[in-house]
């Protein structure tokens, strides 16, 4: 009896905690390309020259769109051991004393933050995380699992030839709503999951290098919330588009977030 009713007051606790939060607070997810491209994916791309008159204006075009959605925070992709030095650019930024760089958290982070006079932006980042590639890749070869090398190569060829043409022919607002179209972000999740078959039976360097990497969004997810008051009427993160695929399949079952559509807000 006992029991039951220990059951009963934590369902009431959780319903009670549900209720806390009657407004949702929404959420945009930009996936991103590395505008700065440090060369640290596995796919090598093209230099968006994001810095060029034209791109600068295309991210303007951004800027603006997002400035609509007015987010009362910024979540990027920088660690928290740095939030000093980021809190110091940015003020600097604000001041005019500043010139941003190439990457995506200050050529937008950086100027929504001066648009809409916020103190500054917040990093999330967790990279304290293994990404044993090349074990991986050597295992699979070991196993003789040439099926799954090819699938690897031509996935990796595929992305590469892909974005390449996409920046030769579309505007960056045009390659950010494609890198986070439905079917972007399930190949992003799912090639994590085809991991899991290299090397042998005894082997399972698939398993842990994708749940180093679910571990790694965890973290980012778990920093995010530990930033949140419950009175944000919305959040922008600026993220690799690899991180948000798994941030919104951890954001959905959030019963205080409404989750927007990138789309909905740069087209």
């Amino acid at each position: 009896m006992k029991k039951i009713l220990f059951i009963a007051c934590s369902l009431l606790a959780l319903a009670v905690s549900a209720q806390a939060q009657t407004k949702k607070t929404k959420v945009i997810l930009l996936g991103c390309f590395h505008f700065d491209n440090p060369g640290l994916d596995v796919a090598k791309f093209e230099n968006a020259n994001i810095l060029s008159a034209k791109r600068q204006e295309e991210v303007l075009q951004i800027v603006k769109q997002l400035k609509k959605f007015s987010p009362s925070k910024i979540f990027v992709e920088r660690t928290p051991a740095g939030q000093g030095k980021l809190d110091s650019l940015v003020q600097q930024y604000k001041l005019g004393k500043y010139q941003l760089k190439a990457g995506e958290e200050e050529q937008i982070g950086f100027r929504l933050a001066k648009e809409l006079n916020l103190p500054t932006i917040t990093g999330v980042d967790y990279r304290d995380s293994d990404f044993p590639f090349d074990s991986l890749i050597n295992s699979a070869k070991a196993a003789n699992q040439f099926a799954f090398l090819d699938f690897i190569q031509k996935s990796i060829d595929s992305i590469q030839q892909s974005f390449n043409k996409s920046l030769q022919e579309k505007t960056i607002s045009q390659i950010l709503v494609q890198q986070n179209s439905k079917e972007a972000k399930g190949f992003q999740v799912s090639a994590y999951l085809e991991f899991l078959q290299a090397g042998n039976k005894d082997q399972h360097v698939g398993t842990y290098l994708s749940s180093e990497w679910w571990r790694r969004n965890m973290m980012i997810y778990e920093n995010i919330l530990k930033n949140l008051d419950g009175k944000e009427e919305s959040i922008l993160v600026i993220f690799g588009a690899g991180h948000t695929a798994l941030l919104e399949l951890m954001m959905q079952y959030n019963r205080n977030f409404e989750i927007i559509p990138l789309a909905d807000v740069l087209q």
